[in-house]
């Protein structure tokens, strides 16, 4: 039986799905790395924490497609989420960075999910949203309020460097037309819809095999991937 198949992985997939669903992104996020301890507050912790709950639940290889942002064809290609996550930095800049900025110093710090959450609840753009983060996350002879927009983008460039895995993404090539593009990866709203689709699935197949024979949701999870799919077809047969 294939490992993401399992009856002790359906039932991870299961119960996460029951923990998730209907939370905020950042809640939901929280939910699903609570299965290994407290949520690390780390974007790139995070990152590397959803990585290995995916490659647990689905395995190593992952099937990702973006579009071409020059011709819109969409571009298939497969990650392998075992070794991204070990290529991943493990860990934020320890403390605080010094930087130099404008002739001056500035005392700095990652940004982290606490910090996105806040900075999101009273802001609409990207620019006020960097702005933001530049004034939680600098001590120092920045001031965020009178920076031009383009420093002010610069800076949150800065901030992004000190962990390097908050942000995922890779250099495609459309195939089509030869235009490349960095697409990012959202790994917690990437993992989100493949952990639902997959839970969905098994709820339909409990669902129907619970009504044809009366058996309960451990006893469908029990079966083999072959014998369900069987008792399914004389289902759908009946």
């Amino acid at each position: 039986m294939s490992p993401a198949m399992s009856p002790n992985r359906e039932k991870t997939i299961l119960d996460l799905w029951e923990r998730a669903a209907g939370l905020d992104r950042w809640k939901r996020d929280d939910a699903l790395l609570a299965e290994e301890g407290a949520a690390p507050r780390g974007l790139g912790a995070r990152n590397i924490g959803l990585l290995s709950i995916r490659t647990f639940l689905f395995g190593r290889f992952w099937k990702l497609r973006s579009n071409c942002s020059n011709c819109g064809t969409e571009i298939e290609f497969e990650v392998n989420g075992a070794a991204l996550a070990q290529d991943l930095p493990r860990a934020a800049t320890a403390g605080v960075a010094v930087l130099d900025w404008g002739g001056g110093t500035v005392v700095a710090r990652a940004p982290t999910v606490d910090d996105l959450i806040a900075v999101a609840t009273r802001h609409d753009t990207r620019q006020a949203v960097v702005r933001a983060l530049v004034e939680r996350c600098t001590e120092g002879t920045v001031e965020a309020l009178e920076l031009t927009e383009a420093a002010v983008e610069e800076f949150g460039d800065r901030l992004e460097q000190l962990d390097p895995a908050a942000i995922v993404g890779f250099d495609v090539v459309c195939p089509v037309c030869n235009h490349g593009w960095p697409a990012t990866l959202d790994i917690g709203d990437a993992l989100w819809i493949e952990l639902r689709y997959a839970a969905e699935r098994t709820l339909v197949e409990i669902d129907a095999l619970a009504r044809a024979y009366g058996w309960s949701e451990d006893e469908i999870l029990r079966l083999s991937p072959v014998r369900r799919a069987a008792y399914l077809q004389l289902v759908e047969a009946a």
